[in-house]
């Protein structure tokens, strides 16, 4: 089918655009054209901002059989996309388990309501949006899917997860973990999400169905990540739990450029069985391969151990006792 993809230059989206283009599908993809990725097949490519509609305006020419649209975070953004393509017979959202609202008894179902998950402050509000509004403006017979992802792992994430505490333990620093650092988090490595974004592409229930997605029995705590990482490294943590509730500042919004660390202290963890028996879900990969992965890249990629402490674990460095990091 031909196959517009919004974004797709970066992380996630390069791995989608190989899955599709591997699945046969035509792929076009909308960018600002600040990236340049080299994938087996061409790329039909179309520059321009989301955010500007006469840009958008462009995509009319496109006449795409399916959207899969990685770069809506905000229901401005996702309407103004329906404005110029309102037909589209399928639409395939990346959205996130943060658009629940937090509840007791895990795991949480794609039923479970939406929150927003106060944790994330207004990227959940948004994330929220951009489902109602393809709730509301794609009825059937059209096919609308969103699949919400946890936390996603690769080699050179664009957001330090791996490569925070793979750095610190490389350099033999203390790790700080917010709460008591045991709260569990569920995580999809980015192939696996690349692939269950290009098999959604290919389910046609009319309608509007959720799936969450992530990589199957690769639960771990906080503390339990660190170890993982610590044994993939052939390093020794240096580990402290500082309290400080989910974010380890009693912060009530969790910030990922300025944290204690890259993960908050609430246990997160989806129910799979959706995604699984509809064909999602890819084979088992023990996390510690994951983890490997990243530490492959960043061995190989010097600057990208270059590293400082965020501001937040300077903060609270700086009100610890000597020695009591250790």
């Amino acid at each position: 089918m031909r196959t517009l993809v919004m974004g797709g230059t970066r992380f996630v989206g390069v791995e989608v655009v190989e899955a599709l283009l591997d699945a046969g599908h035509e792929v076009v993809i909308f960018h600002r054209g600040s990236r340049s990725p080299q994938w087996s097949r061409p790329v039909r490519q179309v520059i321009g901002d989301r955010t500007i509609p006469k840009d958008l305006e462009q995509l009319r020419a496109v006449d795409p059989e399916v959207i899969v649209d990685l770069s809506a975070y905000s229901r401005t953004q996702t309407e103004q996309l329906l404005d110029v393509l309102p037909s589209v017979p399928r639409l395939v959202h990346v959205s996130t388990v943060n658009v629940y609202r937090p509840q007791p008894l895990l795991p949480w179902p794609e039923a479970t309501p939406y929150g927003p998950h106060p944790l994330w402050g207004s990227y959940a509000v948004e994330k929220i949006g951009c489902e109602l509004a393809l709730k509301d403006r794609r009825p059937s017979p059209l096919t609308t899917v969103a699949i919400r992802f946890p936390l996603v792992l690769g080699p050179a994430n664009f957001i330090a997860r791996e490569e925070f505490v793979l750095n610190r333990l490389l350099d033999e620093e203390v790790i700080l973990l917010p709460g008591d650092g045991q709260a569990v988090h569920q995580y999809v490595w980015v192939k696996h999400a690349a692939a269950a974004l290009a098999r959604a592409v290919e389910l046609d229930q009319p309608g509007f169905q959720p799936f969450n997605v992530a990589s199957r029995g690769c639960n771990t705590s906080l503390q339990g990540f660190v170890e993982i990482c610590a044994e993939v490294s052939g390093t020794v943590p240096r580990v402290r739990a500082v309290g400080g509730g989910a974010t380890g500042e009693n912060r009530p919004v969790f910030n990922n450029i300025d944290c204690v660390f890259p993960f908050t202290n609430e246990n997160t963890i989806a129910d799979l069985g959706a995604a699984d028996e509809s064909g999602l879900l890819e084979p088992f990969m023990p996390l510690h391969g994951m983890i490997a992965a990243a530490l492959e890249t960043l061995r190989s990629e010097p600057g990208r151990r270059g590293w400082t402490r965020t501001a937040a674990e300077r903060r609270i460095l700086d009100r610890l006792p000597d020695g009591a990091a250790l």
